[in-house]
């Protein structure tokens, strides 16, 4: 076997081995399953063959697991059928109102009580929903808007798989 075919078989094992932990795993780690692919000898003498460029399977997203691969919280709030949690009711009564009729004092005031309710560990959401509170009081709905979708983006995903039971 070439060094390149046991590079190649210790890559895979690791990637293979990366998803399990000591108990979902049967107790073999990646380290071990990379250490021990790159020193046993194998039976077959075809070569290994590696995962066409970009064919590699996406990552769960944080709304299925945990950040560390557990599967995520389970809610008695906010999925089809249930009762809104707590800042999605709140989002819905006043926010979307307040966006959607493009009233910049209404949009400011709701973006400024957002920024007063930042969630642990959201380092930008005071700046991001105080700058969309200012670009509303200045008429600038779209930019309001904009500072919405920016936290969106950075915070959603996490805060519905971490905090969406959480007060608001």
């Amino acid at each position: 076997m070439t060094t390149r075919t046991i590079l190649i078989a210790a890559a895979l094992a690791a990637l293979v081995g990366a998803g399990c932990d000591e108990e979902a795993g049967g107790g073999a780690t990646a380290a071990s399953a990379t250490a021990a692919s790159a020193t046993a000898p194998t039976a077959s003498a075809e070569p290994a063959v590696e995962a066409p460029p970009g064919k590699a399977e996406p990552a769960p997203s944080a709304e299925a697991t945990g950040s560390a691969g557990a599967p995520a919280k389970k809610y008695d709030c906010g999925a089809k059928g249930q009762k809104y949690c707590p800042m999605q009711g709140w989002m819905k009564k006043v926010m979307a109102p307040a966006s959607s009729s493009d009233d910049g004092a209404k949009l400011a005031e709701a973006l400024t009580y957002v920024s007063k309710r930042p969630p642990p560990g959201y380092a930008d959401w005071v700046a991001m929903a105080k700058a969309g509170a200012a670009k509303a009081k200045a008429g600038d709905i779209e930019g309001a808007k904009a500072s919405c979708k920016k936290c969106h983006d950075a915070y959603k995903q996490d805060y519905r798989a971490k905090m969406r039971g959480r007060p608001w």
